[in-house]
């Protein structure tokens, strides 16, 4: 009867670790979504603190991610042998777990389609900087060029 509690304890603690996992997994997409507003629509200073300040606060989350996969293992390592004696008793509860997995799995693909987006709308970004940068250069250039001649056919003169 102690072992059964246990389990149960057990299960809970892994519930309340992947219901946390859920939210903080959805507040990462939010952000990641922001940041794909944000990249679209702004090109200044406030972009680049913007995204600063998100990429801080997602590697926070991410932290606190990484510490929830420690503890979920850990404790789902602690007790696997007897839940696996038990199935029958909590077969419900395996599922409702799996349910969760699968949710998780689900909001992580999304994050890691949307940081893609981000990631191809950044590289646009940067490859327009350097075309304009080289524009500018051609017209540096180009006003060198037209001074020279310019001076070119004073001389002549």
């Amino acid at each position: 009867m102690k072992e059964l509690e246990e389990i149960y304890n057990k299960i809970n603690n892994l519930n309340y670790l992947l219901d946390r996992k859920i939210q903080i997994l959805n507040q990462v997409l939010t952000i990641t979504e922001n940041q794909n507003i944000v990249f679209k629509e702004f090109k200044n200073k406030e972009t680049h603190e913007f995204i600063d300040i998100s990429l801080e606060e997602k590697q926070n989350l991410i932290n606190e991610l990484i510490d929830i996969d420690n503890m979920f293992l850990k404790i789902f390592e602690s007790f696997s042998g007897s839940l696996n004696r038990n199935k029958q008793t909590f077969k419900e509860d395996i599922k409702n777990i799996q349910s969760k997995i699968q949710e998780i799995t689900t909001i992580d693909l999304k994050i890691r389609i949307q940081e893609e987006k981000n990631r191809q709308i950044s590289i646009s970004s940067v490859n327009n900087s350097i075309n304009n940068i080289e524009k500018i250069k051609t017209l540096k250039i180009s006003k060198h060029d037209m001074l020279k001649k310019y001076s070119n056919n004073n001389k002549k003169i």
